[in-house]
């Protein structure tokens, strides 16, 4: 039915909205980053905490919400495929087209953040005697690993001009990934194929935390980062949602939920494992099954919000789901900007007195810049939501890039880019 497909891609906007916020609060509360509970890594516990890092603390934990855009991307990546496969028994993978519409969807917006940023960093450093929060203002070979993508590759460049850029880099790496994991779903089945990449990921976790340091990446000081943060690393939680894609063509229209399991109980599985990805924060050794745990967490989360089917006359109509919704729309030019739109407001906020009111300032501006990032997302994002139609502005540069990509354009129709 009609309402329900709406309903599942509307839980999925939403989701994004959660992600994008969460992300957005782990960098306000990491201008404080005092943490009250047993803690290792990154945020070790703290030994005098004051009292606002008892009320503070869960926002500890948004830089999860990475966790959560890998799984959603998985999800909303595979699910045209997995409708493909579902068809006609092929994925019919074309990976010129593929490699061209996610360049046209995700990379303007990304280079005017990187160029955005590092103009930023400049006049920072110029207009406030230096202080850049922890950023060195961009050098060229910072500029060109990030405009080419290539930033996830070098210690040096993994967390430069805007730490957020990372995962850029690991979503790109997952791209180049995609025809391998299309291969493996289809000679050996989507679930076999998901297992064994989940093994060789976590041997790989293992080998780098045993032999190329002392941490693994979100959890630790030291790094390594370009392995830990690789798709090497980071690929089951991509997986696992892009498996969830494949369970979701396959139950649609059959009342099926996972595992036959209801929505509460989906719910209370994500919310186990949840607890379990904490734990496994204590101790070094559980780290190497961190992300996954976070990833299997998150991988519930979704099914919970789109395996059910909901009847017509019970939709999502709170004015907070219809705002989630809409901030689910703009939540990448939200992940983009919104840490360079908080270093605007650090230098005022750190001179304010007590340690309520710069956290609620914080807070307060972050939630005044949606309506700027709105803005952005208009002018940089929404012109390349969908691929070009004939007459449009964009419609002849658009020719000219299947043109250079080697795609016969007379014969392979302009289809649009899905927004998810």
């Amino acid at each position: 039915p009609g309402k329900p497909k709406s309903e599942r891609l509307d839980s999925i906007d939403a989701l994004r909205a959660v992600a994008a916020l969460a992300v957005g609060l782990y960098h306000v509360w990491g201008h404080d980053g005092t943490y009250p509970w047993p803690s290792i890594g990154v945020v070790t516990q703290s030994s005098n905490p004051h009292w606002l890092s008892y009320i503070d603390f869960p926002l500890r934990w948004g830089y999860l919400g990475v966790s959560l855009f890998l799984v959603l991307s998985g999800f909303c990546i595979h699910l045209g495929y997995a409708r493909k496969k579902a068809r006609s028994g092929s994925y019919e993978f074309r990976g010129r087209e593929f490699f061209l519409r996610r360049i046209w969807r995700l990379y303007p917006a990304y280079a005017v953040a990187v160029v955005f940023t590092a103009l930023l960093l400049w006049a920072l450093q110029l207009f406030t005697a230096g202080k850049t929060h922890g950023h060195e203002p961009a050098n060229a070979f910072d500029l060109l690993t990030h405009l080419t993508l290539t930033h996830g590759y070098f210690e040096s460049t993994f967390y430069s001009i805007a730490s957020v850029f990372w995962s850029l880099a690991l979503e790109f790496q997952l791209y180049l990934l995609y025809p391998v994991f299309l291969w493996l779903f289809f000679r050996i089945g989507t679930g076999r194929a998901v297992i064994l990449l989940t093994v060789v990921s976590i041997s790989w976790r293992f080998y780098a935390l045993q032999y190329l340091g002392d941490g693994l990446i979100s959890i630790s000081t030291t790094g390594p980062y370009v392995a830990m943060g690789c798709a090497l690393a980071r690929m089951p939680e991509w997986l696992a949602g892009a498996w969830l894609a494949e369970r979701y063509v396959a139950g649609r229209g059959k009342n099926f939920e996972p595992w036959h399991f209801s929505r509460w109980a989906s719910a209370s599985l994500s919310a186990l494992l949840f607890m379990a990805g904490i734990v496994s924060t204590l101790r070094q050794a559980t780290w190497i099954v961190t992300d996954l745990l976070f990833g299997l967490a998150f991988c519930a989360l979704v099914a919970s919000a789109i395996f059910r089917i909901v009847p017509e006359h019970k939709t999502h109509s709170s004015a907070l789901y219809r705002w989630l919704i809409q901030l689910g729309v703009i939540s990448y030019s939200l992940y983009l900007f919104h840490l360079q739109l908080l270093w605007i407001i650090s230098p005022v906020s750190d001179r304010l007195p007590g340690l309520l009111l710069p956290l609620l300032t914080r807070i307060l501006w972050l939630g005044l810049s949606i309506f700027v990032i709105r803005k952005i997302f208009t002018v940089v994002e929404r012109p390349f939501l969908f691929s070009p139609k004939p007459g449009s502005k964009l419609f002849g540069f658009y020719r000219q890039l299947q043109k250079i990509a080697g795609i016969e354009t007379d014969t392979i129709p302009v289809a649009p880019v899905r927004k998810n």
